[in-house]
């Protein structure tokens, strides 16, 4: 599933707007889509309205507040066009092609317009790694430290995908552990890693070098998961989420990919991120110029701040 266009109309915080992401070369939603603006221009809003249309739609946690999102006593409307794989048609042959789907939202509460097949196939969530799925990466976003770890099951994890909990990813030492038990697993882990980190590499626990730990940092015998630097624990925690979910065939949400990546290694940073996992739309909010041109402006959605809090259209 990919998004192919989005149209917002009296979304509080964003002007009303219609954005195609649909290629004209290939007939197909792009892989990568880029959000931009500087501050306050209505980045992460813009990611968090669409999340937010999902969860309306058909969603995994499904708490959607009408008032968050309404302007005014008029209803919020996103409408999605959607792209479906072929298993996702047959599952709900009733949505067309493109499916669409509207998320309504007003004071008094929230609605939805949608093919019910459609919905059923928005809900539903395994990690098997065929079915796709919709990750939020937002901009808080970090390795846990405390006593709460997380569970791995998929009806455990359903329910976070859209948040930004701050113990969003306490599962990834949990992870590691089940992961030192699974040498495939570790493979596809460790080239995942290495595509997103030039500095740190996945050593399997137990490894002689490895000091019962599970990476090598800049060339390091071992460091355990709290001595990876910011950059390197950023990679850790995305590589970890995208195995542990079977990311494939999926929307992907990141919000700043600058945060822990230098600006000369942003857009390779963010070119890498659409080899992992398989056949993914990455949608990512950032300030950097450089991304910005680095892309088809059939793939920007430019922001820029608006007097009283809203944001406008900079360039289509």
């Amino acid at each position: 599933m990919k998004i192919g266009s989005v149209a917002l109309t009296g979304v509080r915080g964003l002007a009303d707007r219609y954005v195609d992401w649909v290629s004209s070369a290939t007939g197909r939603p792009h892989d990568l889509v880029v959000v931009a603006g500087p501050p306050a221009s209505g980045k992460t809003r813009f990611l968090e309205a669409l999340i937010a249309a999902f969860e309306t739609v058909g969603g995994y946690m499904g708490i959607v507040r009408g008032s968050d999102w309404a302007a005014s006593r008029a209803a919020a409307r996103v409408e999605l066009g959607l792209h479906l794989d072929p298993d996702e048609r047959q599952a709900a042959p009733g949505a067309g092609h493109p499916a669409r789907a509207v998320a309504l939202w007003s004071q008094d509460g929230i609605a939805a317009e949608v093919d019910r097949g459609l919905s059923r196939v928005l809900e539903r969530y395994s990690h098997d790694g065929a079915g796709g799925k919709r990750e939020y990466f937002p901009e808080n976003r970090k390795l846990a430290w405390g006593s709460r770890v997380d569970g791995l099951s998929a009806l455990e994890q359903s329910i976070l995908r859209p948040s930004k909990d701050p113990q969003k990813y306490s599962f990834v030492p949990r992870f590691l552990e089940r992961l030192s038990e699974d040498p495939e697993g570790q493979q596809a882990f460790a080239g995942m890693l290495e595509s997103l980190s030039p500095s740190v590499r996945y050593l399997p626990k137990g490894a002689p070098d490895a000091r019962s730990a599970w990476f090598s940092s800049r060339g390091g015998d071992g460091s355990f998961l709290s001595e990876l630097s910011s950059s390197e624990a950023d990679a850790v925690l995305i590589a970890s989420t995208v195995s542990l979910l079977g990311l494939n065939h999926s929307i992907v949400f990141l919000d700043r990919p600058e945060l822990y990546v230098p600006s000369e290694r942003l857009v390779p940073w963010v070119r890498a991120l659409t080899t992992i996992g398989h056949d993914n739309q990455w949608i990512v909010a950032t300030g950097s110029r450089r991304l910005v041109e680095a892309v088809e402006t059939s793939q920007l959605v430019l922001l820029r701040p608006l007097t009283g809090g809203a944001s406008v259209e900079v360039q289509s």
